[in-house]
Formats: C-alpha cells, sequence, structure tokens
C-alpha cells in the first residue's frame, strides 16, 4: 500500500492506494488527528511507501513516517491545488446552471486536500 500525503499547517488531505486495489480511501484531516489515523493505517494495512508533498508542514510528516520506519518519497506540490480542482470537477461535475460556467472559475464545494494528495499519488505512479 501506499500513504499520499498532502501537508498542510491546520490539515491533511491523505489517500491510500493499493496496486490491486486502487484508491481504497481519501480523507481530510486535522493535523492533530493525523498521527492517530496513520497509526490505524499502518496496523489496518502493510504501508509500504509514505509520499508526502514537499510543502508547508512536511517536516512533521516525515518525522512520523521516519519514527514508523517506513519509506518516504517527498513528491513536488507545484500547481497541485489546480490539478486537484480537475480531478475534483472529473468526478463531481457541475449540474445546472454550473454547467455553463468554465470549470477554471468554479471553486469545489468542499476542501479538496485530498485531491491534492491524490494528485501527488498520480505524479508518482506516472514516473515509475
Amino acid at each position: 500500500m501506499i500513504l499520499a500525503i498532502d501537508p498542510g499547517r491546520d490539515k491533511v488531505g491523505t489517500v491510500l492506494y493499493g496496486a490491486g486495489e486502487g484508491i481504497v480511501e481519501r480523507k481530510i484531516l486535522s493535523i492533530r488527528d493525523f498521527p492517530g489515523y496513520f497509526g490505524f493505517l499502518d496496523g489496518r494495512y502493510e504501508i509500504e511507501l509514505v509520499l508526502i508533498g514537499n510543502g508547508t508542514g512536511s517536516d512533521f510528516f516525515e518525522e512520523l513516517a521516519k519514527k514508523r520506519e517506513k519509506r518516504i518519497k517527498m513528491i513536488p506540490e507545484g500547481k497541485s491545488t489546480e490539478e486537484a480542482k480537475q480531478l475534483y470537477f472529473a468526478e463531481n461535475p457541475p449540474r445546472g446552471l454550473k454547467k455553463l460556467v468554465p470549470r477554471g472559475l468554479l471553486s469545489p464545494s468542499r476542501d479538496i486536500d485530498d485531491f491534492a494528495a491524490e494528485v501527488l499519488l498520480l505524479r508518482f505512479l506516472k514516473n515509475c
């Protein structure tokens, strides 16, 4: 399993991915809730690799992964928010009159940190 993490100051987006299963789980958590969640995942699944966005707050997540003796790969975060919006709208297409508005002008109806974590995962998988 691969755990992709989009770190932030207050919250973190995550995606858990298995080669045979695809995306198993995606979540957005507060920073303070993440260590417990990571422990839960690590007990339930065999996490072989942790992908961490190299932006704000990445040091905290890198240290947590090191404490659990996980293999770590830092992934560049440049333009991941824009790509996350595209993924969000591909999965949640606009309805009604919003269909007429160019997607670049629309804002998602919720936080998309989990989709940003998926962007990091896709970048990694593309380069494997």
